[in-house]
């Protein structure tokens, strides 16, 4: 029996059974994904939203209002990308703190942020609400839409024997704010750079989502937000299997080891605990062929689903180790 992967997970759920057997209509898939599902016509759009809290989610003390923007709404596109959807619009929801000098041109430099991301990823930003308080929140709601014939891929759907694979390194971002911490934006060594960017300024896979999505064999997907470990747990839960984690540590490049001796941090506890990749995390048959993809660079294969385990165990050698979930956790007091 797999243990529930986070305190949010429980939250969620008990949420779920508040709310009880909804008339879904042409909903397809409600509460529980990176995002929902609605049948209209002979399309599926999805819908999904996120809110970035200041001093929880971010510092100013580290990005400019601009950065703040473009992130806030990555992490949007990153739920959409992972159910296999393209951007289609964006509504926005903005608290700004009623002590803020020049307000006006505060929120430019976030909407700035915004129409970098809108104009990456070719979709607008059609409305949405202002509100005073006591620090900035950024709401934001996505819709995205299915290609015609494809898929939505969800969260469920991994069998035994899968693969686990990442379109991207794991613990970049973790690696990146921690190189800030120590030396600042300025002061960072050269080396160390491509961290500092995988923190500010991530590469949601959107492309990369409608690709696996096109894949048959590709079984399930998840974004990777909140930490390998809990993201993993997540995915172990869902489809009532174990996750056994091995990762080719020759795939670790040699910068994170460098930055991790120097700021004496083991660089698996930015692998397995570290948040805000934005990476996909997705389950695929042994057939998988990353060559196939259009764009296979950064692809990672990094354990197998088994129904031998439960949870999240990492192996090394002969020997097996449970994964504690790590990374970020709503309930928590976690902030900068």
């Amino acid at each position: 029996m797999n243990k529930s992967p986070s305190a949010e997970y429980d939250l969620i759920s008990r949420l779920q059974d508040v709310l009880g057997n909804q008339q879904a209509g042409d909903w397809k898939l409600l509460i529980g994904d990176d995002a929902a599902v609605r049948r209209c016509g002979d399309s599926e759009l999805i819908i999904t939203t996120d809110i970035s809290v200041e001093n929880v989610h971010f510092s100013r003390e580290y990005m400019s209002l601009e950065e703040i923007g473009y992130r806030a709404m990555v992490a949007n596109l990153s739920d959409c990308a992972a159910m296999g959807a393209i951007p289609d619009g964006a509504l926005v929801q903005l608290v700004f703190p009623s002590q803020e000098k020049e307000i006006i041109r505060a929120a430019e430099q976030i909407y700035r942020g915004f129409a970098m991301a809108c104009g990456t990823w070719n979709f607008p930003l059609v409305g949405g609400d202002i509100s005073a308080g006591r620090q900035w929140v950024l709401g934001i709601t996505l819709l995205g839409r299915v290609p015609s014939g494809g898929r939505v891929l969800k969260r469920k759907g991994a069998l035994k024997g899968d693969c686990l694979w990442v379109t991207g390194l794991c613990g970049a971002s973790a690696a990146g704010l921690e190189a800030l911490r120590k030396w600042k934006r300025c002061e960072i060594p050269d080396r160390y750079k491509g961290f500092l960017a995988s923190h500010i300024k991530p590469l949601p896979r959107v492309e990369a989502g409608l690709e696996l999505a096109a894949c048959p064999e590709v079984h399930a997907m998840m974004d990777l937000t909140d930490g390998l470990s809990k993201d993993c747990g997540t995915l172990a839960c869902e489809n009532k299997l174990g996750i056994i984690l091995n990762p080719d540590p020759a795939q670790i490049p040699e910068e994170m080891i460098q930055l991790s001796d120097e700021l004496g941090v083991l660089w698996l506890e930015w692998f397995l605990h570290g948040g805000e990749d934005y990476h996909l995390l997705f389950a695929a048959s042994p057939q998988f062929d990353p060559l196939k993809m259009k764009d296979c660079t950064g692809l990672m294969k990094i354990g197998y689903f088994t129904e031998d385990a439960s949870g999240v165990m990492f192996q090394s050698g002969d020997e097996r180790t449970e994964v504690p979930p790590g990374g970020y956790d709503h309930l928590k007091s976690e902030i900068f």
